[in-house]
C-alpha cells in the first residue's frame, strides 16, 4: 500500500493543493486505489517529488522541470541549469544596479540634511561634460541621455548646469549631459539649495555664495556647477534639491 496525499504532505512539506497541481501538470502520476479512488504515492513518486522540490529551490518552472524529466542525458539536464544560471546572473546584475541607485539616494538625502542652506568647502568627484543640451525638454536631449550608460539613463542624475562666474555676475548658463569620473576629486565651495517651480533661487544663491567666498578669501575658478539630487513634494508642491559646487583655485 502506498502513501496517502496527507502522508506525502507531512513528509515533504508540499501542500495537498500543490501536489494536485503537480499531478495536473503530469510531473507526478500517483495511482488511484480501485476501491475508493484515493491517491497512493509509491517510492518512485516520492523520489520525483524530492527532485521537484530541489528544482523549485532553483525557481525552475513547470516547463523546465518537464524538460529535466524528459531528458535523456546529464548534459540535457545541465543545460537547463546553465540557462537558469544565466537568468539569475542577469537578475543579480539588475538588482545590483537597483541597490547602487538606492545607496546613492540615501547618500543624497544625507547630503541634503547636512548641507542644505549653507556653504562649506568640500571635495567633489570631478565631472566629465559629454554633450551640450540646448533644450532639456526636447526629444534630442532624450536621445543623448539614452546613448549613455545605465546611470546616465536616469535623467535626474544625467545632467549638470554649468554657470560662468564673471565680475559682472552670472554669465553663460549651459546644460550638459555629464558623468562623474571614477577617481578624481576637486576641492569646491559647496552647498545644497531647494528649488520650487514658482521660485528660481539662482540669483539669491549666487549673491550668498559670492558673499561667503569673499568673507573667506577664497578664489573660484571660471565656472560653478549645479546638479539635481532629489525631487520631493515636502511642501505639497514639486521641488528639487540642487547640489551647487564651484572649484577653488589655490
Amino acid at each position: 500500500m502506498g502513501l496517502s496525499i496527507g502522508d506525502v504532505e507531512k513528509i515533504t512539506g508540499i501542500s495537498k493543493d500543490r501536489l494536485r497541481y503537480y499531478e495536473e501538470k503530469k510531473l507526478i502520476t500517483p495511482v488511484r486505489d480501485t476501491d475508493n479512488s484515493y491517491r497512493e504515492y509509491d517510492n518512485e513518486e516520492l523520489l520525483k517529488l524530492m527532485g521537484i522540490q530541489m528544482y523549485r529551490s532553483m525557481d525552475l518552472g513547470v516547463k523546465q522541470i518537464q524538460q529535466i524529466q524528459d531528458s535523456d542525458t546529464i548534459d540535457q539536464i545541465c543545460n537547463v541549469f546553465k540557462k537558469r544560471q544565466q537568468e539569475l546572473k542577469l537578475q543579480m546584475s539588475e538588482l545590483q544596479k537597483q541597490n547602487n541607485s538606492v545607496a546613492r539616494g540615501i547618500e543624497d538625502c544625507e547630503k541634503i540634511t547636512k548641507y542644505l542652506g549653507h556653504y562649506t568647502i568640500k571635495k567633489v568627484r570631478a565631472i566629465k561634460l559629454i554633450d551640450k543640451i540646448d533644450d532639456l525638454t526636447s526629444t534630442e536631449a532624450g536621445a543623448k541621455f539614452s546613448m549613455e550608460s545605465d546611470e546616465q539613463k536616469i535623467i535626474l542624475r544625467s545632467f549638470v548646469r554649468r554657470i560662468e562666474i564673471t565680475p559682472e555676475g552670472i554669465g553663460e548658463n549651459t546644460v550638459f549631459v555629464a558623468q562623474e569620473t571614477e577617481d578624481e576629486e576637486i576641492e569646491c565651495v559647496y552647498s545644497i539649495v531647494m528649488e520650487r517651480m514658482d521660485c528660481d533661487p539662482l540669483m539669491d544663491e549666487y549673491a550668498k555664495c559670492m558673499q561667503w567666498v569673499n568673507e573667506n578669501n577664497i578664489k573660484l575658478g571660471r565656472y560653478c556647477y549645479i546638479r539635481p539630487l532629489l525631487v520631493s513634494h515636502l511642501g505639497k508642491c514639486t521641488e528639487s534639491f540642487l547640489e551647487v559646487f564651484a572649484p577653488i583655485i589655490k
